[in-house]
This record gives structure tokens, C-alpha cells and sequence, in this order.
């Protein structure tokens, strides 16, 4: 147990009796000791924080990147976190690379108004004391229905699994590991492992984001690397073992639910479809998957504006299972990358796509039948950087407007293509990865990143007599993906987007283009 006076003085008592003996001393100023991975971190609230290792404490002591107006730190095995007089909630992990401190938590006067002084952590759980001495458990606002879902589906020897995560997105990289992870398991090679986010704005960062305010540039590494991965792999064991025989049957209906937010004078750019699988076991129990396009954003004022949520498909999902009797309903998030909710809340939208799920449910629908074939291709559009001159420019101009989140972003894009530059690194293509699935006549095909409408609607026009349903949002979602239309408005999905994203540059005009016709050639 440490201890420090009001001196800087550090004391140490051992396990048996509670008895202080001075080690060493710090500084004066320091306010707040604790204890993070056999090191020591002493803080004050000019921002210094000093560590030194707890078994060699007394050979000095070293600095560590700062933090303003500190008046308590606390830690666990997986963080050190610092509480700073304005009522925000900081962590970091120490010792590694480029370790600099992410905002985790802040007073919102909605879901935290307490004015805490202290904080605790033991184990998993903060704890913290306000200035009237009242002790409070700290706990995440969710609706619990953060999920990854899995429908696995096999013919012969041929396997295939759907799934399902309530993320933002994921990158390639990390869809990536769990694919090998599966293979090393199952033997189910990638190309027949689809994954789509649902693409809820109301889940934790589930990717980089370097461009974005420090809060959001990095997922958290517990989040993503265990609960995330492990979510999918518990989801897939689950498919997978509890497999039986049959029947599967496609319909589809029609939503309202969205409308095209970009290209005000198209509005016939919004794919309505709302695409149905029933899965009929020999049991008589049943299953759902469902599919159609919109942006899972509502901003709801208050409480709602800070719970952890899956949105409207969440809403959608426990509609159908309460309305069924069913259990594990699945949503995949089609090419909704410029569509945005018609309705004001969550649970109209979701009630709205519920009912027509049921709707479509209660009508005559098609068997599926036939033969499982899976493809997964990568599309590779040129891409041309901005050059030198150019980045500085917009650097120039943006680092005068302090304060202005847009203009924050694009410093923070400047100083990474500048490191491209530097370093050789600048990509010169960026990839789209087109996935497909053929269970029978039913052919499921997914984009990467964020879809935007006339991709999906040019699929279904190459394959008129197909059961076809088209997602976004597959595999990877690293960028917008529009078309020229959005491009030469220079839109937030033809522009803007691209800074967020940190990409090099937009895409070129005529990708859809290139990108519809290569899938026509390849005709999986």
C-alpha cells in the first residue's frame, strides 16, 4: 500500500501491519498516486504525471505525456485512468507505442450530472465520490442489445455462415482475423464467412478512425480484440453446433422508412426493398434473417443521445422474435450509404420494418433449393493522392480555426497523408470488395464500405430473375463508396466523407461504372 503527503512524500506499508515508511519523495504539487501494471503514477493538477516502477521506486522518477487539471487517478490491469476537474473521464494504457490519453467518459448532465472529486477502480467496476461524499457505482447507459448473430447454412460439404454485428463497421484487417480464426476451427474458408455491420452510430468504436476527435480514433483494445472477436466466434460455434435440417424460403416486401438525403432531386434513389428468409427446421421452429436499406442514426434528444443501442434494427429484430415466438432474428444493413430514417425514433422506424417483415411472413413465399457457391473479389479503383502543396494548403487554412471539429479533422488528414509522403506509404488504389453467396436461387451479395443506393439497385438489375438481396457494409467499411453523382456534388458522400475516413482522395468519377461492369464480366 502507497501513500504521499502533502509534501510529495511517498510512504509504503507492507501486507502485515499497517506501518508507513517513507521511500522517496515525488514533488509537492502531486494530488494523486496509483498503481497500473507493477508501476506507480503520481499526478497533479498542472498535468504533470510522473510513474516509476514500484520495485525500484527509489532510483528516480520519469514523466509521461500530460494531462491538464488532474485531480484523481485511478487504475485497473487494463488501464490508467485520470479524472480531470472539468468533470471528464480520461484513460490510457501506458508503455505502448504512441500512447496518448483518450476521453472515455464526461459529465452530459443527461446521463452523469454527479460533480465527482475521487474515483476507484476493483476489477471491472469504477467508483467514484462527489463533492457531498455520496459513493456511486460508475455503469455504461445501454439497452442491452448489442449482438453478433450467425445463421449458418450448409448443402453437401459446402458450408456458409451470415453474420451479424451491432458495430459502427469493421475493418478489413480485423474481419481478417476472425475469418482465420474460423478456418483454423471449421475449415470454412473466407470467401464463405460474410459479415455485415448493421452499421448502429449508438455502439462502441469498433475501428480507427484517425481523423476523428482523440475519443474515437482508437477502438478500445478489451472491446474489440475480446468482446467483439469473441462475440463472433461464441456466435459461429453456436450456428454451427446447433445445425439441423431445413427449409428455406425468400419474400419480399416494401418500407418507407428512408429517403435519400443527398440527392435531394433523385428521389427515386432509395431501394425499398425489404428482402425475407425464413428458415423452417424440421422441428417446427423457425428463424428470420432480414434485409433493407437505412442509416441506423437517430440522434434522440436526451438519455437516448448517450445509450448504448443497435438503433432501429434492434428494435426491428425484437419486434419480430416477440411477434413470432422465434428467437435470433438477423438483420443485414443493405447499400444505405445516403439514406437516412423518414421518422422521428428508433422504435417507429423499427415497428414500421417490423410489421412488414411479419407482412411478408404471412404471405405465399418461394423455396430455396439448389447448390452453395461463394466468391469474394476485390475491385481495385486508382486512386490520385492530393499532392504536396495541396495538403499544406488545407493545413494552412484549417489549423486558424480552432475549435471547429471540421476544421480540426482535416489537420489531422494533412499530418497523415504527410506521413504517407514521407514515408512512401500513400496508397495508390483502394480496394472494394465484392462478396457473393449462392444458397440455390437465392443469391446474397455484399459491398465494402459504406454503399451508397445505385450499386444495390444496378445489381438487381444484371439478375432481374434471381432471388437477389444486396448489403453494404460487408467485410470491411473503410470509406464511403459513391457514384458520380455524389462525387461531382462534391456531397459528403462524393467528398467529405474521405477526411473522416482518411483516405487519399475520393473516388474517381465513373467508379460505379468500373465497379458495376467488372461484376457483370466476372457474372459469379
Amino acid at each position: 500500500m502507497f501513500c504521499i503527503n502533502k509534501n510529495g512524500d511517498l510512504f509504503q506499508s507492507d501486507d502485515k501491519i499497517l506501518k508507513w515508511r517513507k521511500v522517496t519523495s515525488v514533488d509537492r504539487s502531486v494530488n494523486s498516486i496509483t498503481v497500473y501494471r507493477k508501476n506507480i503514477y503520481a499526478a497533479n493538477n498542472r498535468g504533470e504525471i510522473w510513474t516509476a516502477p514500484v520495485s525500484s521506486v527509489k532510483k528516480g522518477w520519469s514523466k509521461i505525456i500530460p494531462l491538464n487539471n488532474i485531480i484523481c487517478v485511478a487504475a485497473n490491469d487494463r488501464h490508467l485512468y485520470a479524472l480531470t476537474g472539468d468533470g471528464v473521464l480520461h484513460r490510457c494504457q501506458p508503455g505502448k507505442k504512441d500512447t496518448f490519453w483518450l476521453r472515455a467518459a464526461y459529465r452530459n448532465n443527461f446521463t452523469i450530472k454527479e460533480d465527482i472529486k475521487l474515483i476507484s477502480v476493483a476489477g471491472d467496476i469504477l467508483y467514484g465520490i462527489d463533492q457531498k461524499n455520496v459513493l456511486y457505482e460508475g455503469e455504461h447507459r445501454t439497452e442491452g442489445n448489442l449482438t453478433a448473430r450467425t445463421m449458418a447454412v450448409r448443402n453437401g460439404n459446402n458450408n456458409v455462415l451470415i453474420v451479424s454485428l451491432d458495430v459502427c463497421g469493421v475493418n478489413d484487417t480485423f474481419s481478417g482475423l476472425v475469418k482465420k480464426e474460423i478456418y483454423e476451427r471449421y475449415k470454412i474458408p473466407a470467401a464463405a464467412v460474410f459479415i455485415n455491420s448493421t452499421h448502429t452510430h449508438f455502439a462502441p468504436v469498433s475501428q480507427e478512425w484517425l481523423t476523428w476527435q482523440p475519443p474515437n480514433q482508437l477502438p478500445d483494445s478489451v472491446f474489440f480484440y475480446s468482446n467483439l472477436r469473441e462475440g463472433i466466434l461464441r456466435s459461429v460455434d453456436g450456428a454451427i453446433s446447433q445445425g439441423k435440417p431445413a427449409r428455406l424460403l425468400f419474400g419480399k416486401g416494401k418500407t418507407d422508412i428512408g429517403y435519400n438525403r443527398s440527392l435531394k432531386d433523385h428521389p427515386e434513389l432509395y431501394d425499398s426493398d425489404v428482402d425475407v428468409l425464413k428458415v423452417q427446421y424440421s422441428d417446427n421452429t423457425e428463424s428470420y434473417l432480414f434485409l433493407t436499406a437505412c442509416h441506423p442514426v437517430f440522434s434522440t434528444a436526451g438519455t437516448l443521445h448517450y445509450t448504448i443501442s443497435a438503433n432501429y434494427p434492434g428494435v426491428a429484430r425484437k419486434l419480430v422474435e416477440e411477434r413470432t415466438g422465434t428467437e435470433d432474428a438477423i438483420f443485414l444493413q443493405g447499400t444505405a450509404g445516403d439514406i437516412n430514417p423518414r421518422d422521428n425514433g428508433q422504435y417507429i422506424s423499427g415497428e414500421k420494418l417490423a410489421h412488414e417483415v411479419i407482412s411478408v411472413l404471412g404471405r405465399p413465399m418461394k423455396e430455396i433449393t439448389g447448390d452453395i457457391s461463394f466468391f469474394l473479389d476485390t475491385i481495385n479503383i486508382p486512386v490520385k493522392a492530393w499532392d504536396r502543396e495541396e495538403i499544406l494548403k488545407l493545413k494552412t487554412e484549417s489549423i486558424k480555426k480552432t475549435g471547429d471539429i471540421s476544421s480540426e479533422r482535416d489537420v489531422r488528414w494533412c499530418n497523415l497523408l504527410l506521413k504517407h509522403l514521407d514515408e512512401g506509404t500513400m496508397p495508390e488504389v483502394m480496394p472494394v470488395y465484392y462478396h457473393t453467396l449462392n444458397i440455390g436461387n437465392w443469391k446474397l451479395t455484399g459491398f465494402s464500405r459504406e454503399t451508397t443506393t445505385q450499386y444495390g439497385l444496378g445489381v438487381k438489375k444484371m439478375w432481374p430473375e434471381k432471388l437477389i438481396s444486396v448489403a453494404g457494409y460487408t467485410n470491411d467499411v473503410s470509406s464511403y463508396l459513391p457514384t458520380t453523382l455524389h462525387i461531382k456534388a462534391k456531397n459528403y458522400e462524393g467528398l467529405g466523407s474521405f477526411f473522416w475516413y482518411g483516405m487519399p482522395n475520393t473516388f474517381p468519377e465513373g467508379v460505379e461504372d468500373i465497379i458495376l461492369g467488372t461484376i457483370e464480366k466476372l457474372a459469379r
